[in-house]
């Protein structure tokens, strides 16, 4: 009996030194607050995203999903604090493409690897937009400047390794040209020094740029998406502007840490999926020139996988 009872009494102490979410099982969850992390500043459109996906969320499971914003080192502060966490399902990231692009660089951890896919939310193309200062209104126009006069050229962005500046070279590649970077500490300063003709060009959002195109100020030339946006239709795409298959996106997706259970991955993934029927949230991302997707787990890990290869690229 005193060998049976140090037996219990062993196997007890194991199960009490367990983490809390190797105890819980899947059909149990949600009980207690998820936290959404945004791993950028209030304000901006993927904080609004990240805000209207928790209500959404919250009404469906039950139990309060908080935003908490983990803004700092573009993106990559507030997901390696969620590939960290536990994998219970009470820690997630809106993940974003920047974010995946600052974690490659810092190799700290792998985007691909480092966590649990659940859905892909939305896709938005940017757009190639010149100064009204440069006398073009084509991309072929554009390449054919920067081919006579190589680096004569400026572009802006956000900041040196950027999805921005890292986009751009992509494209130049693709034209065969160089460009002269210039790397500001955000799209606001790059945008007014386009408008202000300090430099020539960016590739910037339908969102961030929609007014100055509408009034004149900034002159769309080409869009990234394989197909045209249904913001600006009159926009033709990178792609038929004489560079077959040339795609450059910026994402938004769910996910969480690495190893969580499958039933709260796919619980989770018909949550997105409900949220996206939403005309207010529907309306949020299609007026910011955003496709909505919701995809399936193994989608988005396909996709991430795409998305890496194609960043690797740019950063060598």
């Amino acid at each position: 009996m005193k060998v049976l009872h140090g037996v219990f009494l062993s196997a007890a102490l194991l199960l009490a030194s367990q983490p809390a979410w190797a105890q819980a099982p899947a059909d149990a969850w949600p009980n207690r607050v998820i936290r959404l992390v945004v791993p950028w500043a209030a304000g901006g459109f993927t904080d609004v995203l990240g805000r209207m996906l928790a209500e959404k969320m919250t009404r469906s499971l039950g139990q309060p999903v908080i935003v908490e914003n983990r803004p700092g080192a573009s993106g990559s502060i507030g997901s390696k604090a969620v590939a960290a966490a536990a994998p219970d399902g009470y820690t997630l990231l809106l993940n974003t493409s920047d974010a995946t692009v600052k974690l490659m660089q810092d190799k700290a951890i792998d985007p691909a690897r480092d966590f649990s896919p659940i859905a892909l939310i939305g896709t938005q193309p940017v757009v190639v937009a010149a100064g009204k200062h440069l006398p073009v209104t084509t991309f072929a126009e554009l390449v054919a400047r920067a081919r006579a006069k190589p680096n004569s050229l400026a572009f802006g962005s956000p900041g040196e390794g950027s999805a921005i500046h890292l986009g751009m070279e992509l494209l130049a590649d693709a034209a065969g040209i160089q460009l002269n970077h210039v790397p500001y500490k955000g799209m606001g300063p790059a945008l007014t020094d386009l408008l202000g003709g300090q430099i020539d060009t960016v590739l910037v959002s339908f969102q961030g740029s929609a007014g100055n195109f509408r009034n004149g100020k900034l002159t769309p030339l080409a869009v990234s998406s394989l197909k045209r946006s249904s913001v600006d239709p009159s926009v033709p795409t990178i792609a038929e502007s004489g560079y077959p298959g040339f795609e450059l996106l910026l994402w938004y997706a769910l996910v969480g840490p690495k190893d969580m259970p499958a039933p709260i991955v796919d619980r989770l993934n018909r949550e997105v999926k409900a949220a996206l029927t939403a005309p207010d949230l529907l309306e949020r991302l299609t007026s910011a020139g955003t496709e909505p997707v919701g995809s399936s787990p193994q989608e988005l890990q396909r996709f991430v996988d795409a998305e890496v290869a194609k960043w690797s690229k740019a950063i060598k």
